[in-house]
């Protein structure tokens, strides 16, 4: 592939495998110089042809500095929407991905894996785990304190000498 670039007189440039190489007495314009450059450099960056997989974060909480990964790049992902009481399960879509989990105190859950030959999904569940006392807002039994007794045969309260229930008398203790 060959370029021209003229500045009054015609001058040749060529380009062979991403390299140019300018012919004796040839030359680029300022402008062109920091272009090439710039394309280079981006070349670079982006990999110029590297496979790149989906990060897909299923799920308020999750970020991550980026939304795709080269195979065998090492991903990072957070999750900060942490509740009290609550349990929770995360967990890749494929059995390949080997989530290392950590907590830390200013950004949550830490999980680190390597990006295999496929996209990811990552996916939380979570569950309410305060346990609930059925009894909390019931008033307490009227029946108790002073004067009242258990039967220890049926475990009825009760006022008198014998067992309302049972017939059995009060025991003496």
């Amino acid at each position: 592939m060959s370029n021209s670039f003229t500045t009054g007189e015609l001058k040749t440039a060529t380009m062979k495998t991403g390299v140019i190489l300018l012919r004796p007495g040839s030359y680029m314009k300022n402008k062109q110089i920091p272009l090439l450059i710039g394309v280079l450099l981006i070349m670079g960056i982006i990999g110029c042809g590297t496979t790149k997989y989906n990060l897909e974060l299923d799920g308020n909480g999750f970020k991550s500095d980026k939304t795709s990964y080269a195979e065998g790049e090492k991903v990072k992902v957070t999750y900060d929407m942490i509740a009290t009481d609550t349990d929770y399960n995360f967990y890749a879509d494929s059995d390949d991905v080997k989530l290392e989990q950590e907590y830390d105190g200013k950004h949550g859950y830490v999980f680190t894996f390597v990006m295999p030959a496929h996209d990811v999904k990552l996916s939380v569940k979570s569950r309410n785990s305060m346990e609930i006392d059925p009894n909390a807002n019931k008033p307490a039994d009227k029946r108790s304190g002073a004067g009242f007794w258990v039967c220890p045969e049926c475990g009825t309260s009760n006022e008198g000498k014998y067992c309302c229930e049972c017939g059995i008398e009060k025991p003496t203790w």
